[in-house]
Protein backbone atom coordinates (compact mmCIF):
# COMPACT_ATOMS: atom_id res chain seq x y z
CA UNK A 1 0.00 0.00 0.00
CA UNK A 2 1.52 3.62 -0.68
CA UNK A 3 2.11 5.95 2.34
CA UNK A 4 1.03 9.43 2.08
CA UNK A 5 3.93 10.63 1.13
CA UNK A 6 3.99 8.95 -2.30
CA UNK A 7 0.11 9.32 -3.26
CA UNK A 8 1.02 13.73 -2.41
CA UNK A 9 3.67 13.49 -4.28
CA UNK A 10 1.79 12.01 -7.15
CA UNK A 11 -1.25 14.49 -7.12
CA UNK A 12 1.82 17.03 -7.07
CA UNK A 13 3.61 15.98 -10.03
CA UNK A 14 0.49 15.45 -11.78
CA UNK A 15 -0.10 19.00 -11.34
CA UNK A 16 2.19 19.69 -14.03
CA UNK A 17 0.58 18.28 -16.80
CA UNK A 18 0.24 20.24 -19.70
CA UNK A 19 1.79 23.35 -18.24
CA UNK A 20 3.09 23.39 -21.97
CA UNK A 21 1.84 27.25 -23.94
CA UNK A 22 -1.30 27.34 -25.27
CA UNK A 23 -1.96 26.05 -29.16
CA UNK A 24 -2.91 28.39 -31.39
CA UNK A 25 -6.40 29.33 -30.94
CA UNK A 26 -7.07 27.67 -27.75
CA UNK A 27 -8.79 29.63 -25.17
CA UNK A 28 -8.26 29.31 -21.72
CA UNK A 29 -10.71 27.49 -20.55
CA UNK A 30 -10.34 24.65 -23.39
CA UNK A 31 -6.44 24.78 -21.81
CA UNK A 32 -7.92 24.07 -18.74
CA UNK A 33 -9.82 21.00 -20.27
CA UNK A 34 -6.75 19.55 -21.92
CA UNK A 35 -5.38 20.07 -18.83
CA UNK A 36 -8.01 18.27 -16.86
CA UNK A 37 -7.96 15.65 -19.31
CA UNK A 38 -4.47 14.76 -19.02
CA UNK A 39 -4.73 14.26 -15.24
CA UNK A 40 -7.92 12.36 -15.25
CA UNK A 41 -6.33 10.00 -17.47
CA UNK A 42 -3.06 9.66 -15.63
CA UNK A 43 -4.89 8.77 -12.53
CA UNK A 44 -6.42 5.87 -14.30
CA UNK A 45 -3.36 4.24 -14.10
CA UNK A 46 -3.42 1.78 -10.91
CA UNK A 47 0.40 1.49 -11.03
CA UNK A 48 1.19 4.32 -9.74
CA UNK A 49 1.50 5.13 -5.58
CA UNK A 50 -2.52 6.23 -6.32
CA UNK A 51 -4.06 2.95 -7.19
CA UNK A 52 -6.51 4.28 -10.24
CA UNK A 53 -8.79 5.47 -7.25
CA UNK A 54 -8.45 8.79 -7.08
CA UNK A 55 -9.85 11.08 -9.90
CA UNK A 56 -10.16 15.35 -10.19
CA UNK A 57 -13.71 16.83 -9.58
CA UNK A 58 -12.50 20.27 -9.75
CA UNK A 59 -9.22 22.51 -11.92
CA UNK A 60 -8.72 26.07 -12.05
CA UNK A 61 -6.20 27.38 -14.11
CA UNK A 62 -5.09 31.33 -13.79
CA UNK A 63 -6.04 33.62 -16.58
CA UNK A 64 -2.21 33.93 -17.65
CA UNK A 65 -1.59 30.22 -16.98
CA UNK A 66 0.83 30.46 -14.35
CA UNK A 67 -0.68 28.69 -11.27
CA UNK A 68 -3.42 26.19 -11.51
CA UNK A 69 -4.80 24.08 -8.77
CA UNK A 70 -6.82 21.45 -8.80
CA UNK A 71 -8.96 18.76 -5.99
CA UNK A 72 -9.01 15.40 -6.17
CA UNK A 73 -11.27 12.98 -4.47
CA UNK A 74 -10.31 9.24 -3.39
CA UNK A 75 -13.10 6.77 -4.21
CA UNK A 76 -11.32 3.47 -2.19
CA UNK A 77 -13.53 1.59 -0.53
CA UNK A 78 -13.78 3.19 3.25
CA UNK A 79 -12.20 6.19 2.28
CA UNK A 80 -12.88 9.84 2.93
CA UNK A 81 -9.89 11.72 1.38
CA UNK A 82 -9.95 14.11 -0.96
CA UNK A 83 -6.51 16.32 -2.44
CA UNK A 84 -6.26 20.24 -2.87
CA UNK A 85 -2.64 19.75 -5.49
CA UNK A 86 -1.33 22.67 -6.60
CA UNK A 87 0.77 23.40 -9.38
CA UNK A 88 4.80 24.42 -8.97
CA UNK A 89 6.51 26.09 -11.71
CA UNK A 90 7.88 24.79 -15.67
CA UNK A 91 10.44 27.16 -15.30
CA UNK A 92 14.32 26.70 -14.63
CA UNK A 93 15.50 25.82 -11.37
CA UNK A 94 17.37 29.41 -11.67
CA UNK A 95 14.32 30.92 -12.72
CA UNK A 96 12.38 29.68 -10.02
CA UNK A 97 14.64 31.26 -7.64
CA UNK A 98 15.02 34.49 -9.29
CA UNK A 99 11.59 35.81 -9.97
CA UNK A 100 9.94 35.25 -6.74
CA UNK A 101 10.10 38.42 -5.50
CA UNK A 102 11.58 37.83 -2.08
CA UNK A 103 12.97 41.35 -1.57
CA UNK A 104 9.59 42.66 -0.59
CA UNK A 105 7.87 40.77 2.40
CA UNK A 106 4.27 41.71 2.92
CA UNK A 107 1.03 40.88 5.42
CA UNK A 108 -0.38 37.67 5.07
CA UNK A 109 -3.34 37.94 6.80
CA UNK A 110 -5.68 35.23 4.94
CA UNK A 111 -4.55 32.65 7.41
CA UNK A 112 -6.71 33.10 10.80
CA UNK A 113 -3.09 34.72 12.52
CA UNK A 114 -4.10 36.74 15.47
CA UNK A 115 -1.07 38.45 15.31
CA UNK A 116 0.70 40.10 12.05
CA UNK A 117 2.80 37.58 9.88
CA UNK A 118 4.82 38.58 6.66
CA UNK A 119 5.24 36.45 3.50
CA UNK A 120 7.02 37.32 0.39
CA UNK A 121 5.39 39.25 -2.25
CA UNK A 122 5.83 36.59 -4.69
CA UNK A 123 4.43 34.13 -2.60
CA UNK A 124 1.39 36.68 -1.99
CA UNK A 125 0.85 37.05 -5.59
CA UNK A 126 0.32 32.95 -6.46
CA UNK A 127 -1.28 32.65 -3.19
CA UNK A 128 -3.76 35.07 -4.57
CA UNK A 129 -3.93 34.42 -7.99
CA UNK A 130 -4.60 30.26 -6.78
CA UNK A 131 -7.29 31.89 -4.38
CA UNK A 132 -9.50 33.83 -6.82
CA UNK A 133 -9.17 31.51 -9.76
CA UNK A 134 -12.47 30.08 -11.12
CA UNK A 135 -12.84 26.78 -12.86
CA UNK A 136 -14.36 27.12 -16.29
CA UNK A 137 -17.92 27.83 -17.00
CA UNK A 138 -18.65 24.53 -18.64
CA UNK A 139 -18.46 21.12 -17.37
CA UNK A 140 -15.11 19.95 -18.41
CA UNK A 141 -13.43 20.52 -15.36
CA UNK A 142 -15.76 18.82 -13.04
CA UNK A 143 -18.95 19.26 -11.93
CA UNK A 144 -18.44 22.62 -9.91
CA UNK A 145 -17.78 25.62 -13.03
CA UNK A 146 -17.48 29.00 -12.28
CA UNK A 147 -16.38 28.47 -8.43
CA UNK A 148 -13.02 29.26 -6.53
CA UNK A 149 -11.36 26.76 -4.69
CA UNK A 150 -13.37 27.97 -1.57
CA UNK A 151 -16.85 26.91 -3.50
CA UNK A 152 -16.07 23.90 -4.76
CA UNK A 153 -14.28 22.72 -1.82
CA UNK A 154 -17.62 23.69 0.44
CA UNK A 155 -19.94 21.62 -2.13
CA UNK A 156 -17.61 18.50 -2.35
CA UNK A 157 -17.24 18.05 1.20
CA UNK A 158 -21.18 19.05 1.76
CA UNK A 159 -21.84 16.05 -0.06
CA UNK A 160 -19.05 13.59 1.53
CA UNK A 161 -20.00 11.77 4.60
CA UNK A 162 -19.27 12.90 7.92
CA UNK A 163 -17.54 9.69 9.36
CA UNK A 164 -15.10 9.25 9.10
CA UNK A 165 -14.73 12.65 9.03
CA UNK A 166 -13.14 14.09 5.94
CA UNK A 167 -9.34 14.74 5.29
CA UNK A 168 -8.18 16.56 2.70
CA UNK A 169 -4.86 16.57 1.87
CA UNK A 170 -3.07 19.79 0.75
CA UNK A 171 0.07 19.18 -1.39
CA UNK A 172 2.30 20.63 -3.65
CA UNK A 173 6.22 20.42 -5.51
CA UNK A 174 8.77 23.62 -5.69
CA UNK A 175 6.59 27.04 -5.60
CA UNK A 176 3.27 24.65 -5.39
CA UNK A 177 4.75 23.51 -1.72
CA UNK A 178 5.84 27.01 -0.81
CA UNK A 179 1.97 28.37 -1.92
CA UNK A 180 0.26 25.01 -0.41
CA UNK A 181 1.70 26.21 3.44
CA UNK A 182 -0.08 29.55 2.94
CA UNK A 183 -3.25 27.67 0.82
CA UNK A 184 -3.77 25.74 3.76
CA UNK A 185 -3.56 27.94 6.75
CA UNK A 186 -6.49 29.84 4.62
CA UNK A 187 -8.55 27.22 4.10
CA UNK A 188 -8.56 26.14 8.13
CA UNK A 189 -9.33 29.68 8.47
CA UNK A 190 -12.88 28.84 7.17
CA UNK A 191 -16.17 27.39 8.47
CA UNK A 192 -17.44 24.50 6.94
CA UNK A 193 -20.34 22.73 6.53
CA UNK A 194 -18.53 19.46 7.32
CA UNK A 195 -15.53 20.26 8.51
CA UNK A 196 -12.68 18.74 7.55
CA UNK A 197 -9.40 17.56 9.04
CA UNK A 198 -6.16 19.07 7.58
CA UNK A 199 -3.06 17.24 6.72
CA UNK A 200 -0.17 18.93 4.65
CA UNK A 201 2.84 17.50 2.81
CA UNK A 202 5.19 20.00 0.69
CA UNK A 203 7.98 18.70 -1.48
CA UNK A 204 10.87 20.72 -2.56
CA UNK A 205 9.18 23.50 -1.35
CA UNK A 206 10.99 27.37 -0.82
CA UNK A 207 9.98 28.90 2.25
CA UNK A 208 7.03 30.87 2.32
CA UNK A 209 7.81 33.64 4.57
CA UNK A 210 10.12 35.01 7.63
CA UNK A 211 9.58 33.62 11.07
CA UNK A 212 6.41 34.62 11.93
CA UNK A 213 4.67 32.70 9.29
CA UNK A 214 6.43 29.98 10.09
CA UNK A 215 6.00 29.43 13.81
CA UNK A 216 2.51 30.49 13.26
CA UNK A 217 2.80 27.64 10.45
CA UNK A 218 3.69 25.44 13.22
CA UNK A 219 1.34 26.17 15.91
CA UNK A 220 -1.57 25.06 14.05
CA UNK A 221 -2.85 21.74 14.93
CA UNK A 222 -2.53 19.43 11.27
CA UNK A 223 -3.93 16.16 11.11
CA UNK A 224 -0.39 15.68 9.35
CA UNK A 225 2.66 17.80 8.53
CA UNK A 226 5.92 16.80 6.64
CA UNK A 227 7.85 18.39 4.37
CA UNK A 228 9.97 16.22 2.15
CA UNK A 229 12.96 17.59 0.57
CA UNK A 230 16.02 16.14 -1.37
CA UNK A 231 19.41 16.66 0.52
CA UNK A 232 20.83 17.53 -2.54
CA UNK A 233 17.57 20.44 -4.25
CA UNK A 234 18.83 23.87 -4.15
CA UNK A 235 15.47 25.19 -4.26
CA UNK A 236 13.95 24.31 -0.29
CA UNK A 237 17.54 26.05 0.68
CA UNK A 238 15.67 29.56 -0.27
CA UNK A 239 16.27 31.93 0.59
CA UNK A 240 17.76 31.09 3.88
CA UNK A 241 20.81 32.56 3.60
CA UNK A 242 23.16 30.08 5.39
CA UNK A 243 21.24 27.05 3.77
CA UNK A 244 21.83 28.57 0.16
CA UNK A 245 26.03 29.43 0.98
CA UNK A 246 26.29 25.34 1.80
CA UNK A 247 24.99 24.81 -1.86
CA UNK A 248 28.29 25.84 -3.28
CA UNK A 249 30.18 23.13 -1.23
CA UNK A 250 27.73 20.70 -3.39
CA UNK A 251 27.80 18.01 -4.99
CA UNK A 252 29.80 15.07 -3.46
CA UNK A 253 32.06 12.67 -5.39
CA UNK A 254 31.57 12.21 -8.02
CA UNK A 255 30.06 15.85 -8.53
CA UNK A 256 29.52 18.31 -10.04
CA UNK A 257 31.39 21.00 -8.06
CA UNK A 258 30.75 24.60 -7.98
CA UNK A 259 32.53 27.19 -10.09
CA UNK A 260 33.30 30.69 -10.00
CA UNK A 261 30.20 31.36 -12.03
CA UNK A 262 28.06 29.14 -9.72
CA UNK A 263 29.49 30.60 -6.60
CA UNK A 264 28.86 34.38 -7.80
CA UNK A 265 25.33 33.52 -9.05
CA UNK A 266 24.58 31.97 -5.44
CA UNK A 267 25.88 35.18 -4.10
CA UNK A 268 23.16 37.31 -6.10
CA UNK A 269 20.45 34.76 -4.69
CA UNK A 270 21.29 35.47 -1.31
CA UNK A 271 21.18 39.54 -1.73
CA UNK A 272 17.69 39.40 -3.81
CA UNK A 273 16.25 38.62 -0.28
CA UNK A 274 17.50 42.11 0.34
CA UNK A 275 18.25 41.04 3.77
CA UNK A 276 15.11 39.41 4.28
CA UNK A 277 15.44 36.25 7.23
CA UNK A 278 13.22 33.81 5.46
CA UNK A 279 12.79 30.11 8.13
CA UNK A 280 10.90 26.92 6.86
CA UNK A 281 8.23 26.00 9.22
CA UNK A 282 9.19 22.71 10.91
CA UNK A 283 11.88 20.05 10.29
CA UNK A 284 12.76 18.28 6.96
CA UNK A 285 12.17 14.79 6.23
CA UNK A 286 15.60 14.23 3.99
CA UNK A 287 15.79 12.19 1.02
CA UNK A 288 19.59 11.07 -0.58
CA UNK A 289 20.87 11.71 2.55
CA UNK A 290 21.67 7.87 4.26
CA UNK A 291 24.89 8.81 6.06
CA UNK A 292 26.40 5.53 4.42
CA UNK A 293 25.51 6.31 1.42
CA UNK A 294 24.71 9.67 0.68
CA UNK A 295 24.10 11.13 -2.56
CA UNK A 296 23.09 8.08 -4.22
CA UNK A 297 20.65 9.32 -6.82
CA UNK A 298 22.35 11.91 -9.88
CA UNK A 299 22.68 12.51 -13.47
CA UNK A 300 25.40 10.67 -14.30
CA UNK A 301 25.84 12.73 -17.36
CA UNK A 302 26.19 15.91 -15.35
CA UNK A 303 29.50 15.60 -13.30
CA UNK A 304 31.74 17.57 -14.72
CA UNK A 305 33.00 20.91 -13.15
CA UNK A 306 31.35 23.27 -15.37
CA UNK A 307 28.09 26.45 -15.06
CA UNK A 308 26.08 24.01 -17.21
CA UNK A 309 26.91 20.89 -15.52
CA UNK A 310 26.12 22.24 -11.95
CA UNK A 311 22.67 23.93 -13.46
CA UNK A 312 22.01 20.49 -14.84
CA UNK A 313 22.62 18.45 -11.95
CA UNK A 314 20.31 21.08 -9.94
CA UNK A 315 17.47 20.49 -12.48
CA UNK A 316 17.46 16.99 -11.66
CA UNK A 317 17.62 16.95 -8.24
CA UNK A 318 14.87 19.35 -8.14
CA UNK A 319 12.62 17.44 -10.77
CA UNK A 320 9.12 15.54 -9.82
CA UNK A 321 10.33 12.11 -10.76
CA UNK A 322 13.54 12.36 -8.64
CA UNK A 323 11.80 13.24 -5.85
CA UNK A 324 8.95 9.92 -6.50
CA UNK A 325 12.17 7.75 -7.40
CA UNK A 326 13.60 8.77 -3.79
CA UNK A 327 10.33 8.08 -2.17
CA UNK A 328 9.77 4.71 -3.47
CA UNK A 329 6.94 5.83 -5.76
CA UNK A 330 6.32 4.49 -9.21
CA UNK A 331 7.40 7.79 -11.45
CA UNK A 332 5.33 9.98 -13.87
CA UNK A 333 5.83 8.23 -17.42
CA UNK A 334 6.52 10.89 -20.34
CA UNK A 335 3.85 13.86 -20.22
CA UNK A 336 0.79 13.03 -23.08
CA UNK A 337 0.75 16.12 -25.78
CA UNK A 338 -3.03 17.10 -25.06
CA UNK A 339 -5.02 17.14 -28.19
CA UNK A 340 -8.55 17.72 -27.14
CA UNK A 341 -10.02 17.19 -24.18
CA UNK A 342 -10.50 13.35 -23.38
CA UNK A 343 -7.87 12.59 -25.87
CA UNK A 344 -4.02 12.64 -26.44
CA UNK A 345 -1.02 11.61 -27.88
CA UNK A 346 2.58 10.45 -26.97
CA UNK A 347 5.31 12.76 -27.54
Amino acid sequence: MATPQQVTMTLAALATTNAAPHPPGEDPDEHAARIFAGINSYLTDSGLATSGTWAPVWLALTSDSANLCYIAKNSAAGKNEFAVAIRGTSASVLDILQDFEVGTVVPFTAGGSPSPISVSKGAMDAFTEIVNAQSPQTANCGNYPGTTLIQALNSILGSAPTTPRPTVYVTGHSLGGCVATMVSLYLQAQSWTNTPAFAVYTFAAPTAGLDSFAQYFMSVKWAAYQRTVNAYDVVPQAWVKADLNAVTGWYPSPGPAATDEVKATIELLIGSAHGNAYVQPGVAVLLNDDPAHPYQLYDPNLVNKTFKDFLGQMGFQHANNTYLTLLGAPVIPAEPAMTAAGSRARR
